[in-house]
Order: C-alpha cells, then structure tokens, then sequence
C-alpha cells in the first residue's frame, strides 16, 4: 500500500479531538546542579498544561562494603546519620529553589540505599502522568541503577531533559516522533498524545532499512498516522535515508525540522545496562539536544 500523504493526513484531522491533558509531573532529583534543566522545563510544562510539579529528592545513603563484618551496625548508623545531614542541607537548597516556580509544587523527600529509592521511584511514578529526569543527571552518574527504576519499572513515560531545554519556556510547537513497529514506540505515542494534540507540527518518521515498505516498517507507520489523524493530530510521514548509526540519523533529522521535544520507545532488554553495549535507545539518551520523551 502506498504512503498516505500529509495533505491526507491533515484532512483526517481538521475535527481535532479535545486536547489531552496532563494533571502532574513528577521531577526526581538528586540536590545538584544538574536538576536546575529538569526544574525549569518542569515548570514550563507545567505551567502550559496547568498541571501540578511534584518533586522529589533522591538522597542515596550508602551501606558499608562490609555489612555483616563486626562493628559494621556502628558504621551503618554513622553512614546514615551523615547521609540524612547531607540530605537536609540539599533538601534546604532545593526548597528555596522552589519558592521561586510559578506554579504549584511540592517537595518530597526519600533516604536509602539505592533499592530503598528505586521502590520510591516506582510507587511515585505511578501517580503522575509524565516523570521528568535530567539527562545530565543520567549520563554522569556512575549507578545507572535509578535511571534504570525510572524508565523501566516507572508507570509514567519519562520525560529526559538536556542543559539546553532550561532555556525553553513553552509547550513544544514541533514534536519529532521516531517511530518502530514495537510496543514500546506505541505506548511512548500514546502517553505523547497531549503534546502531540497541542503541536503545530508532528513529525512521524523512521530510517530506511532494506527491503519491501511492508518489511521496512512503513505499512504499520501509515497505520500509526491515520491512528493519530484520528485523534486530531495533523502530522507528516517521513522515512529518512538509511544511516549507519540510526540514533544519529533521527537526531540530524530532528534537528533539521527544528523539533522541540523527540519521541521514542526505550527498545532492548529488561535493564539499561545491556544497552552499554551499544543501541539506538543508548545513543539518543547520550546526545539528544532536545527534550526526549520514552517508555518502555
């Protein structure tokens, strides 16, 4: 079958359904300066969709290496007591950062060991409707363990947010949508529905691969747009010329339309250090510049 054109496409979707909404974000953070981008991107989103900020930080408390040898009760209690002291002062910091937003918030705060915070994560990410994370905050940190809490047990999409995103002070006008026939692309679709509806421009694209349309992807990505016309978004079909790295041919192509926030499925296995190896979903979450929306 062939591609569906754009003019089609924005003719399914002249009776634009009513926009989705997003009632609340939730921003986890680690009292550093690298949650300054989350915070202010948070805010703007929050404040274009009239939604709550939900923040919460993260202060991991470490376990000494040897728990169970003698007088490691001692140390433990020491090690809990200096992390919960480290803790206030951060939590301090943060609260007057957040006198500053302009629209409702909260602080939350959590202590333990990177386990403890996981479960936190999981249980608070499933009661909100976006998750936002620091990209830089992702990518220096040693324990890639929270990060993989976030994306992969959070009930939320996650929303990752580059250095520069601090500087944008609107709901996305260009939403750029990499798109594979997986369920991981579908659910990140979905939950992207309400910046999609409110964008002047939504982007559905993905890289050429060989082989005829329907074994290259693009019989179930005409599907996708008609799905998506459905809900009154007015999009254009891409398939971008083959690239040796997919990651980069997305993002050059993203950053061409002038995108303001990429969409993807987080694609792999169970747990994000298998994508170390390498793999489209680890390329994007190193060199995104733009705010990336996932889910897994």
């Amino acid at each position: 079958m062939a591609m569906r054109s754009e003019a089609n496409l924005e003719t399914e979707a002249r009776t634009h359904a009513p926009a989705a909404a997003i009632a609340d974000f939730a921003v986890f953070l680690a009292g550093g300066d690298a949650d300054e981008p989350a915070i202010a991107y948070a805010e703007t989103l929050a404040s274009g969709f009239g939604a709550h900020l939900d923040c919460h930080l993260l202060n991991h408390i470490p376990v000494p290496i040897l728990a169970t040898a003698p007088g490691s009760e001692v140390l433990a209690a020491e090690f809990a007591r200096q992390g919960e002291a480290v803790g206030d002062k951060l939590e301090a910091a943060l609260r007057r950062r957040l006198e500053r937003v302009a629209v409702p918030w909260e602080l939350r705060r959590s202590d333990g060991t990177l386990g403890e915070l996981a479960y936190a994560v999981a249980r608070q990410s499933g009661l909100v409707d976006v998750v936002v994370q620091s990209q830089q905050s992702v990518t220096q940190a040693k324990d890639m363990s929270l990060f993989e809490a976030i994306l992969f047990e959070a009930r939320a999409p996650v929303l990752l947010v580059p250095p520069s995103a601090a500087e944008l002070n609107a709901v996305p006008a260009t939403v750029f949508v990499a798109f594979r026939d997986t369920p991981e692309c579908a659910r990140a679709i979905a939950a992207a529905l309400p910046f999609l509806k409110r964008a002047d421009q939504v982007i559905l694209a993905s890289v050429a691969e060989e082989g005829a349309a329907e074994q290259r992807g693009l019989e179930p990505m005409n599907d996708m747009g008609r799905h998506l016309a459905r809900h009154g978004v007015a999009l254009e079909i891409r398939e971008i010329a083959a690239w040796k790295s997919p990651a980069e041919g997305l993002l050059k192509e993203a950053e061409a339309v002038g995108a303001e926030l990429l969409v993807a499925g987080a694609y792999g296995h169970s747990r994000l250090r298998e994508y170390l190896l390498g793999g489209v979903t680890r390329e994007l979450i190193r060199h995104a510049a733009l705010p990336m929306l996932m889910a897994h």
